[in-house]
């Protein structure tokens, strides 16, 4: 029997003037959270999260809200076609 397919999204971080790898590792520590790479450019830190529905998505992105530093978070579920 195939296991089920895990929903994945990716969370595009911005931050203030935080350190974004102290940033990644604490977002590491969320449920959910499998990666946080911290990058450079429009985004400081880019996590991917894997849950067994997309209804917890919002739970994961409003923790990682609540880490001091961050400004903003957008969310981006995958799709596959």
């Amino acid at each position: 029997m195939p296991l089920p397919v895990a929903e994945t999204a990716f969370l595009l971080i911005t931050l203030d003037r935080s350190t974004p790898a102290a940033v990644a590792r604490e977002v590491r520590s969320i449920e959910g959270v499998v990666e946080a790479q911290v990058t450079m450019g429009e985004f400081d830190v880019i996590a991917r999260v894997e849950l067994d529905t997309t209804k917890g998505f919002p739970v994961v992105a409003s923790a990682v809200q609540r880490i001091e530093g961050v400004t903003k978070v957008s969310t981006c579920a995958v799709i596959t076609p």
